[in-house]
């Protein structure tokens, strides 16, 4: 049977950490050079998009879960 619920927490799981990660190299970026802290720009919006993906797949697994 398909646990829509667990898949859920799965991907709220992986979701928080990569706002780790996010906060992580957004404390990196401190005394950086401004190439260096537009290098770091670059990958934390990469790591919001996961992010997002993340936390939306999440919602929706749940809202099946409760079938919505």
């Amino acid at each position: 049977m398909i646990d829509y619920f667990e898949w859920s927490n799965e991907y709220k799981n992986t979701a928080n950490n990569i706002a780790d990660v996010i906060d992580r190299l957004k404390s990196e970026k401190r005394g950086k050079s401004n190439f260096s802290k537009k290098e770091l720009d670059v990958k934390i919006a990469k790591y919001k998009i996961y992010y997002n993906e993340c936390i939306h797949i999440s919602n929706l697994l749940l809202g099946r879960y409760y079938g919505e």
